[in-house]
This record gives C-alpha cells, sequence and structure tokens, in this order.
C-alpha cells in the first residue's frame, strides 16, 4: 500500500462533482441541504423527496473543504423559488472559506494550485496537514468504511447501521473560547442575503452533532449574530445514533434527524 493515499481526497471530489451534476440536471424548484459530513450522514433525502413529491438534494460532503470552496461548485446551479436549507457543522463556523481539503484537491488531483492559491493561507500547514490524512486515511478500516457507505441517488449515504467506535472515545470538538467573528461567518452571512436577493429562500439550523460538551456562552453568541432562532441541541445526536464520529450519524440516528427536519419544513411550509 502506498505511503500516501489520497482515496479519502479523491471521493470528495466524486462527491462534489456527482452533488454539482445533480443540481446542474434539475430543471425543477428544489429543496438542497448543505454542509460537510454531518449532512451526509444525518439526513436522508430520499425520504425528504418523498414527503414533499419535490426534489431534495444532499449536498454535504466535508466540513474541511471550507464553505466557500463548495459553494463555488453548487451556488452558480441554485435557481429562484429554490430552497437551501444550512445545518453547518460548528467547524464550517472557524474554519477559512477555503480550506484544507480543497486545497489538496487544487494541488494533488487538479494540480491547479498555481490558479487558486490567492484563496489559501498558510499554504505549507494545509500541505502538511493534507499530506498526514493521505497517510492516517490508508488504513483498511478506513478504506473498508469508505466503501460502505450506499450513496443515495438524491446524495445522501444510506445503511450505515449500529456503531464503528464508541461515542466516549471520540475526539470531541474544539470550541474557541471566545467569539469574534469570522471571515467564514461574514460569507455565509453575505451568501444569504445573495440568494435571498434572487428569491431563493435559506434556512440556517444547528448541525448535526455529539458532544458531551459545549460552549453555550459561546454558541449564544454565534447564533445570535447570525439570527438563527433554533436550539443548539436540535439535532444533537445521543450516544445510540453515533456511527463511528461526533458528526456522523447511524441509521438510527439519520431516521429521527430527518424526522425532526422534516416537522420543523411541514410547519414551515403549511403542509
Amino acid at each position: 500500500m502506498s505511503f500516501f493515499n489520497f482515496d479519502s481526497i479523491k471521493n470528495m471530489e466524486r462527491l462534489l462533482l456527482k452533488k454539482q451534476m445533480m443540481l446542474k440536471n434539475c430543471l425543477e424548484t428544489k429543496t438542497v441541504i448543505f454542509g460537510g459530513s454531518s449532512v451526509l450522514y444525518g439526513f436522508n433525502t430520499e425520504v425528504l423527496t418523498k414527503a414533499f413529491r419535490q426534489p431534495t438534494y444532499n449536498l454535504g460532503v466535508n466540513v474541511g473543504l471550507g464553505f466557500r470552496y463548495a459553494m463555488d461548485y453548487f451556488e452558480p446551479h441554485l435557481n429562484p423559488g429554490d430552497h437551501v436549507i444550512l445545518p453547518l457543522e460548528f467547524n464550517q463556523y472557524t474554519n477559512p472559506p477555503y480550506y484544507v481539503f480543497g486545497f489538496a484537491i487544487d494541488t494533488f488531483l487538479r494540480q491547479r494550485i498555481w490558479m487558486t492559491r490567492k484563496n489559501y493561507h498558510n499554504k505549507g500547514k494545509l500541505l502538511l496537514i493534507s499530506l498526514k490524512h493521505a497517510k492516517t486515511s490508508a488504513t483498511a478500516e478506513k478504506m473498508k468504511r469508505r466503501q460502505a457507505a450506499e450513496l443515495a441517488e438524491s446524495g445522501c449515504y444510506l445503511g450505515l447501521s449500529g456503531q464503528l467506535r464508541n461515542p466516549d472515545m471520540l475526539k470531541q470538538i474544539p470550541f474557541p473560547r471566545e467569539f469574534q467573528e469570522t471571515l467564514t461567518a461574514v460569507e455565509i452571512k453575505n451568501f444569504r442575503q445573495r440568494l435571498e436577493f434572487q428569491g431563493i429562500k435559506t434556512t440556517l439550523l444547528p448541525p448535526v452533532f455529539f458532544e458531551n460538551q459545549t460552549n453555550e456562552v459561546y454558541l449564544d453568541r454565534l447564533y445570535h449574530s447570525l439570527n438563527m432562532p433554533y436550539d443548539t441541541n436540535l439535532f444533537r445526536l445521543k450516544k445510540e445514533e453515533v456511527y463511528d464520529s461526533v458528526y456522523h450519524a447511524n441509521a438510527l440516528g439519520q431516521d429521527r434527524v430527518t424526522n425532526t427536519l422534516l416537522e420543523i419544513l411541514e410547519i414551515q411550509r403549511g403542509v
């Protein structure tokens, strides 16, 4: 096996391109759910499509791409009348708009970093993180885990039952000690304003996550600055609902999270 394995990075690029094509090919008014892998694992868009009889796409890939990097693929294919749902991971707000896995795709797969280099800061650090990920993601366990996931036509993962890791042993989510508005938080605000001006509805929500402790003071200030009215714990996972990461729901968690979102949308849409 190669010392560096870019299968994980290649999978992210495949997901980006597949989901971009889903949007390009859709000629109807649609709902899309965007975020990192918590969206990919957490929301069953097959169920939502059937419930509302309207195309609903799961645009979750990985929070490490950066919000703006991923949206460069998707935003051009959003149209008036669409509804964009944003249950963004906490890290989405603190990561740069263009982040490490976007850098890795541009550097190692597309070899266009000379064109996009202005998007990235601390490129030496991003290079080291990318190579470390390529090394650690080459384990047989992680490769088997990626292959086991069934990708539905609407873009969500299905059939991931049980638990691969003990939730109490997972690396916890790092929260800043104090709130500061980041470049990405500003980008998200501007993105929502831009879409609303175009007649595209947006709904900001808390993420799907499992965590023993959170920084409630930080989160209160963050969500207040974003005018996000929902409870932080709306999609918080129970121990038995965690698959293999603090942001990854198993099938049990996905069912509950999807039904919670379904109820919210039914209220919004007067169903």
